[in-house]
């Protein structure tokens, strides 16, 4: 008994500091649960089937959630005298995705108009996709664009997409501004943000450690005589494996290009940015004609 009380009080201790670390993490996590992004399929040119609207939906979403990012599938074939990109940009702030609190943001465009791909990305997302990666996607879609099979086209490079985020940023990545010829390179921890992580794990521990001092404050010695109180005896003992679950993570089909298209050119390390017409920053917006 003596034993199992000193289990239970370890075990109280430990449900404590546990408790006091969620609320640490949910004060100071609370921007990065937030999963301010949406999606929107808006195949306004009308070349998507039923199914795959909805495949695009569901693989945007997952990546929207994951990485708190708007993701915008369009098509078009009236871009209204806009070049492409300038279309995808005039879009994504029309309709208030700019600034509506996600990360950033990731436009695929079909542009029938123009006869043309386009990949335009805004905030965080600028980071992922470096000039290189956005031909990349290109080269994804250019052959079912091609060959007039625009839904394949859009899944193929909504799928690049995605692998490239789950990859990661680059290292040594660098933003570039094509206008003022600015460069903001990426690190992983700023100064600032090292130095109010410490502060913040500080308080936590001091506030933990004040917590236990405490709880150690208020133990009264105990006695208790097991050889005269207790009586048991081990019969048998049998190990049995309950409650088995398995995870899965819902992963898209994978579609080739079955085109050409104009290889991997740009930079691996560069992600080039340029304002729109509304005055903000972007990325991307080369575009691919087919």
């Amino acid at each position: 008994m003596v034993a199992n009380m000193r289990a239970a009080g370890r075990l109280g201790k430990s449900l404590r500091i546990l408790a006091l670390a969620m609320v640490c993490f949910l004060l100071l996590g609370a921007r990065a649960l937030a999963g301010n992004g949406d999606v929107l399929v808006d195949d306004a040119a009308d070349l998507f089937t039923f199914a795959q609207a909805e495949q695009m939906r569901d693989q945007a979403r997952y990546m929207a959630e994951k990485y708190d990012i708007n993701v915008l599938l369009l098509t078009t074939d009236n871009a209204g005298g806009l070049s492409s990109s300038a279309y995808a940009e005039r879009f994504y702030e029309d309709e208030g995705y700019y600034g509506n609190g996600a990360d950033g943001g990731i436009i695929l465009l079909i542009d029938l108009d123009n006869r043309e791909l386009n990949l335009v990305t805004s905030g965080t997302a600028i980071r992922y996709i470096t000039d290189a990666r956005e031909e990349a996607v290109y080269d994804a879609g250019y052959g079912y664009a091609a060959q007039e099979r625009y839904g394949n086209a859009m899944l193929a490079m909504l799928q690049c997409v995605w692998d490239f985020m789950d990859s990661g940023i680059p290292s040594g990545q660098y933003n570039y501004d094509t206008e003022t010829g600015r460069i903001s390179r990426y690190r992983t921890v700023t100064l600032l943000e090292a130095l109010v992580a410490f502060l913040a794990a500080l308080v936590c521990a001091l506030f933990a450690a004040r917590t236990l001092k405490h709880s150690y404050g208020e133990v009264k010695p105990y006695e208790y005589s097991v050889g005269q109180n207790v009586d048991f005896a081990l019969t048998g003992q049998k190990d049995e494996l309950v409650n088995q679950f398995t995870t899965r993570r819902i992963r898209p089909r994978v579609y080739h290009s079955s085109g050409g298209g104009g290889g991997h050119t740009g930079s691996t390390r560069r992600s080039s940015t340029h304002r729109s017409s509304g005055g903000h920053s972007y990325g991307g917006g080369h575009g691919r004609k087919f």
